[in-house]
């Protein structure tokens, strides 16, 4: 290649990053949302994942033992669209993003001692639903610690 391209090319090259690098930031891992964000976004997948485990399509075998059809309203709605509206809302709105990943957590937390104590259901939860609830709860203090992260970084920006 002649010189003159590559000296065209590299310039093409530097503006193209400069760009980026005012968008973005100055590295990869400092992207809009930070580390606190990609650890938050993986965190509402695998929620999403575990809470659609945890209503009938998945391990919940008690369906027909509910006490109400508002409890499985709640397990939808904790369990399945607070983490998909979060991973939405982490590329749309990241202040919102980290309000509902705390709002999730703390209704996260109710669930595994509720569904011990049998205030949802008339039966005792399986095994595989008891793990699961436990998980959940593991998420939920990922939720709490990097919501709060993601809200702030936010704002600052």
């Amino acid at each position: 290649m002649p010189a003159d391209t590559l000296v065209v090319s590299d310039s093409v090259n530097l503006i193209l990053e400069d760009k980026v690098m005012k968008r973005f930031g100055s590295s990869r891992t400092n992207a809009p949302w930070g580390n606190s964000g990609r650890i938050l976004g993986i965190l509402f997948g695998l929620g999403f994942i575990l809470g659609f485990m945890l209503t009938p399509l998945g391990f919940e075998t008690r369906f027909h033992e509910i006490r109400t059809l508002w409890f499985g309203a709640f397990f939808s709605i904790v369990g399945v669209l607070f983490p998909i509206a979060g991973l939405v809302e982490l590329f749309l709105r990241p202040k919102l993003a980290g309000v509902l990943a705390v709002i999730d957590a703390a209704l996260m937390f109710l669930i595994a001692p509720a569904d011990q104590a049998r205030f949802f259901f008339t039966v005792v939860p399986p095994p595989a639903v008891t793990a699961g609830e436990y998980i959940l709860i593991l998420v939920g203090i990922g939720y709490m610690l990097c919501g709060p992260r993601v809200y702030a970084r936010d704002r600052t920006q």
